[in-house]
């Protein structure tokens, strides 16, 4: 108890010793956590998005009014079959009319009195398991137009192609950035320990002479680093705090069109992995200085 007593003191002195590094070293810490919190979030709510856009994706194969009901049981059949695909519904004429009638009493300007007969088709309504296979089994299908059973095919994959991309160039963009700061990070947090490694060079010289081992040494600035990103986490999780609430309320609207959640823990899970990545960055930063002294 006595060794940690003076590892952490050690360490707490060595932080107030060169003030102005040690707090541009926080900041530069709370500023490459900022970014890591916002491209998670983003990633997250991203994915959050695409998977429910996913599960909305359907293609409505509408039916020639003459096709054989074996033919169209066979063609439900191959569609089932295909690995990509969900379910496959079978819509006839009358509840595609019950369906329109019920979205004409909610919007009154779509006036159905004038309609004596019933101009839709049979259709088959596909629901897809795989975003990503839309356009494969949108083509298969297509190449069924004109054949007898399909005279028309509706598919609709832009929205979730756009946010697919949107999500790969986030990810990739984001990776490149928090490697930057994290970069710039561990060079500051280097610079810092060895500006303090060199201030206690005598002291340090010192102990070894007296039997201090190497890792006795190292542990003081070590902490001194987990310090330096303990308090850059603390920063960043405030900022997060402060901003959450206007940023909330701004996607209000979005929300509402797309109920995205991302999880009820994700603010614990979030802090936690914040706080124990500035713990490595810190550390790792620290032991890479002091070790390349005491290899002198």
């Amino acid at each position: 108890m006595r060794r940690i007593g003076y590892v952490v003191a050690a360490a707490w002195q060595g932080f107030w010793r060169n003030p102005v590094m040690s707090v541009a070293s926080t900041l530069t810490v709370a500023v490459m956590l900022l970014l890591f919190a916002f491209f998670v979030m983003t990633d997250r709510g991203l994915q959050a998005a695409v998977g429910i856009l996913e599960s909305k994706v359907e293609l409505v194969v509408y039916l020639e009014d003459d096709a054989k009901p074996t033919d169209v049981l066979e063609l439900r059949r191959r569609i089932e079959n295909d690995p990509a695909v969900e379910a496959v519904a079978y819509i006839s004429k009358e509840q595609a009319l019950e369906r329109l009638k019920e979205i004409a009493r909610r919007r009154p300007e779509l006036a159905l009195e004038d309609v004596t007969t019933n101009p839709l088709p049979n259709s088959l309504e596909v629901k897809l398991a795989s975003a990503q296979e839309t356009r494969r089994v949108s083509g298969m299908l297509r190449e069924e137009v004109g054949k007898g059973v399909i005279y028309d095919l509706v598919d609709n994959p832009t929205v979730v192609d756009k946010l697919l991309t949107i999500t790969r160039v986030l990810s990739i963009g984001g990776l490149a950035v928090l490697g930057m700061m994290l970069f710039v990070a561990l060079f500051v947090i280097v610079n810092t320990i060895r500006i303090a490694v060199h201030a206690r060079r005598d002291e340090i010289e010192i102990m070894k002479l007296v039997g201090a081992t190497d890792w006795f040494v190292r542990w003081p600035f070590i902490v001194e680093g987990m310090l330096v990103g303990v308090f850059g986490a603390i920063v960043a999780l405030a900022a997060i705090a402060a901003v959450a609430g206007p940023v909330a309320s701004s996607l209000v609207g979005f929300l509402d069109i797309v109920p995205v959640s991302l999880g009820p823990n994700f603010i614990a899970q979030l802090a936690a992995g914040l706080i124990g990545f500035a713990l490595l960055v810190g550390g790792a930063g620290a032991t890479f200085s002091v070790r390349t002294h005491l290899a002198k």
